[in-house]
């Protein structure tokens, strides 16, 4: 070749090397092609309306910005089973390529082992990507109901709505009954938390235990209005909103009950963790952490949780992965005592 042509040729090679991602490191984003024009799926555990509902748009919202390649985000609902439902779609049918995240109850890291084996997923095989919020639960009567303390519901029964087992809703309850006598007697078989409120207000129960963020963004008027009265809050210290209403921990005497709360409560730590399934890129992995961790920074979204009075403490994909790890490598025995606690049989038999 000509020397005069080949010098000729050099910017053409340039151009075309820059263009097919060959010019250098940093220049092909595959990441970015990936969700370029693509509709991400968040998929909800729960019905429209109420925190889970509103949280999972909050982060939509937000975290599309932040994506490489700025995709569409949409929420679709999928309730049954206090999140059960959710979580087997999303590991056992949702594409693995990073287009479909979850959200559903933290219950659901515990649920193949507390549970009555619905659960058809594996935690531990789980992709997760981050949470905004802890999600400390709380125990709370109608008025009417006439229980309007812990004293109190040692000494008179309470109907208090559940969704299926291995779910906090049905937990919570039978964990109290079990460990301290709270003398709760369970409505099962709601879909999820925002069905069994639907049903306080319909007077067909008296009592739900729920997250504690669900209350403040669902129904703020509750407390405020005096239409349910605390009873005990479910974290491992007192709430600070409500700093009167006592923590379950306070209650815990014995080694064997220290056990069970920390087994049970372990979950609230990763508060209302997003999801992947197994199996997704590892690039695109990590640009979804990379993209959650950078939303709960965000001054815009830090304003728009505060204007829905949610709490913003965040938990990393990361984090959440460890403890889940650390839940599954207890000893068996603690596991299978606390299994004997939250299920709905007497556990002093």
């Amino acid at each position: 070749m000509p020397r005069r042509l080949a010098i000729a040729l050099i910017p053409w090679a340039l151009t075309a090397a820059f263009a097919t991602g060959l010019g250098g490191p940093g220049l092909a984003d595959p990441v970015a092609d990936f969700y370029r024009g693509r509709t991400i799926e968040i998929d909800v555990g729960t019905g429209p309306g109420g925190g889970y509902d509103a949280n999972a748009r909050l982060v939509a919202r937000h975290l599309e910005h932040l994506l490489p390649g700025k995709p569409n985000i949409v929420v679709n609902n999928l309730p049954g089973g206090g999140g059960i439902r959710a979580a087997n779609a999303l590991f056992n049918k949702s594409a693995r390529d990073g287009s479909v995240l979850g959200t559903f109850s933290n219950a659901m890291i515990t649920e193949p082992m507390l549970g009555d084996g619905q659960a058809l997923f594996d935690p531990a095989k789980f992709t997760w990507i981050g949470s905004a919020s802890r999600e400390d639960g709380l125990c709370l009567a109608t008025r009417s109901s006439g229980v309007a303390s812990w004293s109190s519901l040692l000494q008179k029964e309470v109907i208090v709505g559940t969704a299926a087992p291995g779910t906090t809703t049905y937990m919570y309850p039978v964990m109290l009954r079990n460990l301290f006598g709270a003398r709760f007697k369970l409505v099962s078989g709601y879909p999820d938390g925002g069905q069994i409120a639907l049903a306080i207000e319909r007077d067909e129960v008296q009592a739900i235990c729920q997250t504690y963020s669900s209350l403040k963004i669902g129904h703020p008027n509750w407390l405020r209005d005096h239409i349910v009265h605390p009873l005990i809050a479910l974290g491992f210290g007192r709430n600070p909103d409500l700093p009167e209403v006592p923590s379950v921990m306070d209650l815990a005497k014995t080694d064997g009950q220290q056990q069970v709360l920390k087994v049970v409560l372990a979950p609230t730590l990763a508060g209302r963790p997003f999801v992947a399934p197994p199996g997704v890129p590892v690039d695109r992995v990590a640009a979804l952490r990379d993209a959650f961790d950078a939303m709960t920074k965000d001054p815009a979204f830090l304003d728009a949780a505060r204007r829905l009075q949610m709490d913003v403490q965040p938990a990393t994909g990361f984090e959440i992965e460890a403890l889940v790890k650390d839940i599954y490598a207890l000893p068996k025995v603690v596991i299978a005592n606390t299994r004997r606690v939250v299920t709905n049989d007497d556990a002093s038999k």
